[in-house]
């Protein structure tokens, strides 16, 4: 297993995430037994880096990784998150704090390593809109609440100990989450990057994606650690005909133009290139054109099952892409 440091927190942590969400499911819905052999063998392959959050099962993932991380050891650190209503913004640092407790004890822990703000990120907070960059349904907030009381509210949960460091989900839009990156309020970002829309780590060759204006290299260079989500876009990289019975449904796009739908199709259309670059599948050949980037700390990718993290172990092991592969699969996602 690679290990990479996460930004200026200075923890080491693995490029390969263990990711506990809805998507890939197992957290969520899997058996206990399920989920018990698999993180048991995700630890022992070395993976260091968990991230969960309250709304993942309304907190079912949280209670599962609360009956697994006990047996993981000290060296294994944890990130939850928190997503704000617009009521939890009358007092957003109470609403921090009371989300953060309640995480914890599913958790059946005193403190986590990584607390992060998971909504959108505009220029004004409300209701979402696709043409400002938001997922429908989820609850943007204003750069003005972002980097006052939601910025002081997370200040004080670390003050207090119950977190060591805090971040955001890099999503909504992408000027806003400049501005956020170069306050230095937070320590880590989340950034949406696949091999579909790279734009978040590489100059954008599709006008018909959001472009995420390189924000993994702004967050780098202000020296946050990133941490890479969507990195299979939702399991469409897989191109597989049916979904994992563990698996959720993948849901509104998290960016405007990746529907899953829309997704799938255009991810079977890098199956001949794959394959020609000796790759086992367009999912692999997205893995390990994230991990190329040398701004990405780890990358999450959410499991339904034993076999499917053992099979993105086989591909951490091969490592990222050479510069030249990288740039042929840039040309094939623009």
């Amino acid at each position: 297993m690679e290990y990479r440091t996460l930004g200026r927190t200075g923890l080491r942590v693995s490029a390969l995430g263990f990711g506990a969400g809805g998507i890939g499911g197992l957290m969520v819905r899997g058996t206990e037994a399920e989920q018990r052999r698999t993180f048991a063998r995700a630890i022992e392959a070395g993976i260091t880096y968990v991230d969960t959050a309250p709304g993942y099962g309304s907190g079912a993932s949280e209670e599962a990784l609360g009956r697994l991380l006990p047996t993981a050891g000290p060296d294994v650190y944890v990130g939850t998150k928190v997503a704000l209503t617009p009521a939890d913004l009358e007092d957003a640092p109470a609403a921090i704090r009371r989300s953060l407790e309640a995480s914890l004890r599913r958790l059946n822990r005193e403190q986590v390593d990584l607390f992060q703000l998971h909504n959108h990120v505009a220029s004004v907070g409300g209701p979402p809109t696709d043409a400002r960059g938001a997922q429908p349904g989820a609850e943007r907030v204003g750069l003005q609440d972002a980097l006052g009381p939601i910025a002081e509210g997370l200040a004080a949960v670390r003050e207090a100990g119950l977190t060591r460091f805090v971040g955001l989900t890099g999503l909504g839009e992408p000027e806003a989450l400049h501005q956020v990156i170069g306050s230095g309020r937070f320590d880590t970002i989340q950034c949406y990057v696949n091999a579909l829309n790279p734009s978040a780590g590489w100059p954008a060759r599709n006008p018909a994606e959001l472009d995420f204006g390189q924000v993994i290299d702004r967050s780098a260079t202000a020296g946050m650690g990133v941490i890479a989500i969507r990195v299979l876009a939702a399991g469409a990289l897989a191109v597989a005909d049916e979904r994992h019975a563990n698996a959720g449904d993948p849901g509104a796009p998290l960016v405007p133009g990746a529907a899953y739908d829309a997704n799938l199709e255009r991810a079977g259309a890098l199956r001949g290139l794959a394959s020609e670059l000796g790759l086992e599948s367009p999912a692999e050949l997205s893995f390990r054109l994230v991990l190329s980037h040398p701004g990405v700390s780890t990358a999450l990718v959410g499991y339904s099952d034993l076999d499917q993290l053992e099979t993105t172990l086989r591909w951490a092991e091969r490592g990222p892409l050479d510069q030249a592969t990288v740039a042929r699969v840039l040309a094939a996602a623009g």
